[in-house]
């Protein structure tokens, strides 16, 4: 006897029969197509992935009626700087829940830009996928997933952690009379001596700077350069911000950054990076120039592939829950994945916890505003909550379930891959997939005890997934035609289980 878990709509059907589905969009924006050098970008990215190649009016339903015609599993847009604002960003990530009727995302999605289309073309170049052996953080990540890297904290003023590839971490404090700038300098030795491949975030930023925690310096962004500033400027430089949001004029305050003659990060359009900012407000906001932190970022330090906010954050599931998933599949995960798959979490957790919830949606510069001002996302609220009853610690959990939904940009073609070597800290759960014609089994063995989260992207589409859990066993677990979220699997050493996943149609 056999238990099923089925979840379809009459969409999804429809979509198994597209005459013109493709497995990767590549999407070029009016405004660079019309420029050769942008056009060539969007055409070489679909025929690098076999895939198609169109323009994008810029439009929200203009996306949603593209996605609903080709239904791709991949979806790469391609534009200058000054196409991709924090609004593009909600758009676009309301746009790809939209291909079918169910509530899921419906692609693996990236945004390609750059200062130049050659920058742009050097970013999405073939390049093997990227196994990270070293790591430079101003959050706390598991050092055991790489061979050497660089933390500075952001729990303890002045605290770090230094990891030398074949030895443990060690601890060490930061002495301001051998270091009067700040941390500041430690970050940048180690960027331009080591070439970190991961670069994992958090403290304050903007569009236009990183902060090092507790104010100890900062990396501005200008020209395509990152500008070395020490603790002492930091308060110049925020008059030229005019405040958390940056309501000042992007010239003034990149002719002041020039003026200091800050030392600059080497640049290293050659190097192949990520950058997860896992806890910054708006650096992952291209703004609409050229000289914001993402677009040098992708244009001359090498970075391939970058995720962060494009508004201020305040409840950090998508940050947080993309990083963390990410370090703990060990290896498992890709950083696309990671993305694509912690959104579904947090779909999930919302159709589960708030039901009606997902049909809100969060559409404002910042979460203050959007109390205030978005009339859609506040009448949504104040029509659920009566029916809901949800208690006053919950309401928190319901107004950030809705707000990180839309409010993270994944830079970089989302089918390159970045992850931890899987030999270095290996996972308890060994999975394989095996598959035959429409079906897939995925069997999970336990080297060591487990009990937690397994959420997977599957080897390919399968429409109208349905999932076959056998009886007694410990797996609560959902399946779309894309991906499987095992939300608690428990196995003991040397268990193992297998799960089918199969169309509907062909399910028995």
């Amino acid at each position: 006897m056999k238990k099923f878990a089925i979840f379809f709509s009459a969409a999804l059907i429809a979509a198994a029969t597209v005459a013109d589905a493709t497995e990767y969009l590549s999407l070029i924006s009016k405004d660079a197509a019309v420029d050769p050098g942008w056009k060539e970008v969007g055409e070489k990215l679909s025929s690098m992935h076999s895939g198609k190649c169109e323009v994008w009016d810029g439009t929200e339903n203009g996306l949603v009626e593209t996605l609903k015609k080709h239904q791709p599993r991949y979806l790469a847009i391609i534009g200058k700087p000054e196409s991709f604002k924090a609004t593009t960003v909600r758009a676009i990530n309301r746009a790809t829940r939209m291909a079918d009727d169910d509530p899921w995302t419906d692609c693996r999605w990236g945004l390609i830009t750059g200062n130049t289309p050659q920058d742009a073309m050097r970013l999405i170049e073939p390049r093997k996928p990227l196994i990270i052996r070293r790591a430079l953080t101003t959050t706390g990540i598991d050092l055991g997933l790489v061979d050497s890297g660089l933390t500075i904290s952001d729990g303890k003023k002045g605290k770090f952690t230094r990891k030398l590839s074949g030895k443990p971490p060690e601890e060490g404090t930061w002495n301001e009379a051998e270091q009067p700038t700040g941390t500041v300098n430690m970050f940048a030795d180690y960027w331009n001596k080591e070439d970190p491949q991961l670069l994992v975030t958090s403290s304050h930023a903007t569009q236009f700077n990183l902060e090092m925690p507790f104010s100890l310096g900062l990396i501005a962004s200008h020209g395509g350069k990152f500008h070395v500033l020490s603790m002492q400027q930091r308060n110049e430089f925020a008059k030229f911000l005019g405040g958390a949001m940056f309501t000042g004029k992007v010239e003034k305050l990149g002719e002041w950054v020039e003026s200091t003659k800050a030392p600059t990060l080497t640049a290293s359009k050659d190097s192949c990076r990520v950058w997860m900012a896992s806890g910054n407000c708006l650096i992952g906001d291209a703004k609409g120039t050229n000289h914001s932190m993402v677009v040098s970022a992708l244009s001359t330090a090498g970075f391939r592939q970058f995720v962060g906010y494009v508004v201020p954050t305040w409840f950090g599931r998508s940050g947080w829950g993309t990083s963390g998933l990410w370090q703990n599949s060990r290896g498992g995960l890709s950083l696309s994945e990671a993305f694509f798959l912690n959104t579904q979490c947090l779909i999930h957790e919302t159709l589960t916890r708030f039901p009606g919830a997902e049909k809100i949606n969060f559409d404002a510069e910042d979460i203050q505003e959007g109390m205030k001002t978005d009339h859609k996302f506040i009448e949504g609220l104040n029509q659920l909550i009566p029916v809901l009853k949800p208690a006053q610690k919950d309401q928190k959990d319901l107004i950030g379930l809705i707000h990180d939904r839309d409010v993270v940009a994944f830079w970089g073609d989302p089918l390159w891959e970045a992850r931890f070597d899987p030999t270095l800290k290996p996972h308890a759960i060994k999975s394989s997939w095996k598959t035959e014609d429409n079906t897939l089994t995925l069997t999970l063995t336990a080297n060591d005890d487990f009990e937690g989260a397994y959420p997977l992207w599957l080897p390919k589409r399968i429409p109208t997934a349905s999932l076959t859990i056998p009886n007694g066993v410990k797996v609560d677990a959902v399946a779309s035609d894309d991906f499987i979220l095992i939300r608690k699997l428990t196995l003991k050493k040397g268990e193992t289980v297998k799960l089918g996943i199969a169309s509907a149609k062909t399910a028995k």
